[in-house]
């Protein structure tokens, strides 16, 4: 089947602000400090966020009218940058934040996947790639190995399971390291680089460049970051649990600390993520 669509760039609507990571690297985080700042740096409930979701079949199907199920694959790749501008030209918010795990890609027919014409900008959060091991191990409930050879992956991809339909569209992500290249080195919209060390050092400051980035008002950076501390939302996810959790982690937020990888990877897994990764993590001064 496939689907028709007038491509066109919004005269009105919002403008994407993609919050940008590899997976376990931050990304949840930075976007519940968002969440509070634009509430005035009240506390935010983890559960009952609407904004900063990854791109899903409930969207498609209301934008085009199509069952999602009824294309395959390739199809509804095809026309993902027009559903983003579908989005956009929708949007009664000037700035739509969204949660994003793909590496910057192209369709097939060679189109931007994330429009640069409806975009504002890329915030990228990028966390050392042995720390993101250990949590990328917990998370999915993989030994270490299992989570370094993952991270080697150029054929990675989230949400792709053939034999069931999933709530989320298909995330290519490739390796750890072409993930953090394909953003960094595409020079199609602004990008602001954010280490997650950085942001367990002084959350608010961080939050601030993200803010002012973005065209947020800051006044309240302070005070969102302090509602949005790594204990308090742990302690709301030991309450209440928390939607984004998968069945193998137990628990999402779990440590929230740099320096894991150092203390808990064997020296041959040291040397092996150096080997995948070291061209990048000399790059972004993690050698």
């Amino acid at each position: 089947m496939n689907v028709e669509v007038k491509c066109s760039a919004p005269a009105q609507g919002g403008q994407f602000g993609w919050l940008v990571s590899y997976p376990k690297s931050g990304n949840t985080w930075m976007r519940i400090m968002l969440q509070s700042l634009r509430n005035g740096g009240a506390p935010v409930d983890i559960n009952e966020s609407i904004d900063s979701h990854i791109l899903n079949r409930e969207e498609f199907e209301e934008h085009f009218g199509v069952e999602s199920s009824d294309l395959a694959a390739p199809e509804i790749d095809a026309v993902r940058p027009e559903l983003h501008r579908a989005i956009a030209r929708a949007s009664k918010d000037p700035l739509i934040l969204r949660k994003v795990h793909d590496r910057c890609w192209l369709t097939a027919s060679g189109e931007r996947v994330f429009p640069p014409e409806v975009s504002r900008g890329a915030v990228y959060i990028v966390r050392d790639p042995r720390d993101v091991a250990v949590s990328f191990a917990h998370f999915f409930g993989l030994d270490l190995e299992a989570a370094v050879d993952s991270m080697a992956d150029s054929t990675k991809t989230f949400a792709s399971n053939s034999s069931r339909l999933t709530l989320q569209l298909s995330q290519p992500v490739g390796s750890w390291s072409e993930h953090v290249v394909s953003w960094l080195d595409d020079a199609a919209m602004p990008l602001l680089l954010i280490r997650y060390e950085d942001m367990l050092a002084g959350s608010a400051l961080e939050l601030e460049k993200v803010a002012r980035f973005l065209g947020i008002p800051a006044e309240a950076c302070a005070q969102a970051a302090a509602a949005s501390g790594f204990s308090t939302l742990r302690e709301q996810e030991d309450k209440r649990g928390f939607r984004e959790r998968v069945p193998a982690a137990a628990r999402f937020f779990r440590q929230g600390r740099s320096g894991e990888g150092k203390e808990k990877l064997s020296i041959r897994l040291h040397e092996r993520i150096k080997t995948d990764h070291g061209a990048v993590m000399k790059r972004l001064g993690y050698l």
